[in-house]
């Protein structure tokens, strides 16, 4: 559960707590920080811990590029401090005894890290709320289980590994009983962490389900989503499963989605601003500027829907990702969807995979959203039928580096997101990029080494 100081005190006290989590999140939406006898927290829970900043300047798999205005060689590997917010104190159910608390980045002169994931969404939240508006979200986050671990996948090259199931079972009841012994762990352990699951489902890729957050506010969401995804994958392991949230694992297999759902509401939460019973849409204007800006600015954004090389082979080659930069009604072949009447009118980002740091995600929608009601933006008809087939529909970029191109060349993307994060961000996926093209692929040696 959410606990107070002086629930954790008590819990100290009684022994049932005796080690906590002190975690910030990194640029892939990862979790790191130091586990630290739970007594000794109480003593620097109002300073927090110092941790390295190459942890804002190394990639997924935690290889270092000197190439960071933030952190490098020269600047000596310098500390950040990870500073708890208190309010996202909990329990860490899945290991034995132990309590999480998430904190913001601070450099040694106590100012704000401006490329901190959480930084950067707090960042439009106080925009959104100096406008008067409160940013409710919620993520939908798709994800493939192996009969795997990590030792397992290595001496298979990554290459025929075991899914859980070998067959599609998209909304598939029988399944999901089956499986109950690994699920019912993730909704339980979430359920008394705070992560409040919605629901789950059986999805079409083999060893595939998806599980849903109950909507909230926009920073909660986040901060759930990055528990929820660290947290699956720890659970995986401790029951001798692999989860992945990559978009596209199998060239032959579905994506991963990390649908977002996003709404504004007064200051109070009380009232959906989205919705308007009187119109013929039902959309509010500020619906309707706010969906204006997001697809004014999708392009300019992308590198935070969609951060990697396989992001968009996601998009490119499967049947639920959207390739076109339209938006429709209840339309699932759009990019962004329009669901939910009355305090559940809401705009669904259906670009994004579960790859995706959702810290961003959510930065990047209300960033757009804001910027569209800021400047009236006008909205593009609505697309009534099959976006995939429409030839006249604006297409989404259809590869890492087309998007990078837009992000980094973006004055506006500069002005509402800070140089500082432009640059940032732009190394980290040119090292990626560069990366990519460096190595030798499986598909090159399949195309060319037995015919060249």
């Amino acid at each position: 559960m959410t606990l107070s100081i002086d629930t954790l005190k008590k819990f100290i006290d009684e022994e049932k707590i005796e080690s906590m989590i002190i975690a910030g999140v990194d640029m892939q939406g990862k979790l790191f920080g130091k586990k630290v006898p739970a007594k000794y927290f109480l003593d620097i829970m109002d300073d927090g811990v110092y941790t390295c900043a190459v942890n804002l300047a190394w990639d997924v798999n935690l290889n270092f590029n000197n190439n960071y205005d933030f952190c490098n060689l020269e600047t000596g590997l310098h500390d950040i401090k990870v500073v708890p917010d208190l309010s996202t104190l909990r329990l860490y159910p899945w290991v034995e005894k132990t309590a999480i608390v998430l904190g913001d980045l601070f450099g040694k002169n106590q100012e704000p890290v401006n490329v901190s994931p959480r930084n950067i969404l707090k960042k439009q939240i106080e925009k959104a709320e100096n406008l008067g508006y409160k940013a409710f979200a919620a993520s939908e986050l798709e994800f493939f289980v192996y009969k795997e671990n990590s030792d397992s996948v290595r001496e298979k090259d990554f290459n025929n590994l075991k899914p859980l199931f070998p067959y599609p079972v998209d909304y598939s009841i029988s399944r999901l009983n089956i499986d109950d012994w690994f699920l019912s762990k993730i909704v339980k352990n979430f359920g008394k962490a705070e992560i409040n699951v919605e629901s789950v489902k059986g999805e079409w890729g083999r060893g595939q389900y998806e599980i849903n957050l109950k909507y909230t506010d926009s920073l909660t969401m986040a901060d759930q989503t990055a528990i929820y995804k660290n947290g699956t994958k720890e659970i995986a392991a401790l029951n001798d499963l692999l989860v992945t949230f990559m978009a596209k694992p199998d060239t032959n297999d579905s994506g991963s989605s990390g649908h977002t759902h996003i709404s504004l509401w007064d200051a109070n939460g009380e009232n959906n601003l989205f919705n308007d019973p009187n119109s013929e849409d039902g959309l509010s204007k500020i619906a309707k500027h706010f969906l204006a800006g997001m697809l004014e600015l999708t392009p300019e954004m992308m590198i935070l829907y969609a951060p990697y090389i396989n992001s968009y082979k996601r998009i490119m080659n499967t049947g639920g990702a959207p390739t076109t930069n339209t938006w429709g009604m209840d339309n699932r072949t759009t990019a962004f969807r329009i669901d939910g009447k009355g305090k559940s009118c809401r705009i669904e980002n259906r670009i994004p995979g579960a790859d995706a740091n959702f810290y961003l995600v959510i930065a990047a929608c209300l960033a757009s959203g804001l910027y569209g009601i800021e400047n009236e933006l006008e909205l593009p008809s609505m697309t009534t039928n099959n976006a995939y087939e429409d030839q006249n529909a604006p297409q989404l970029p259809s590869n890492l580096v087309e998007a990078l191109e837009h992000f980094k060349t973006s004055e506006r993307v500069k002005g509402i997101l800070g140089e500082d994060v432009v640059k940032h961000y732009t190394t980290a996926v040119e090292n990626e990029i560069r990366d990519y093209f460096a190595d030798v692929t499986d598909w090159e040696k399949r195309k060319y080494l037995e015919f060249i």
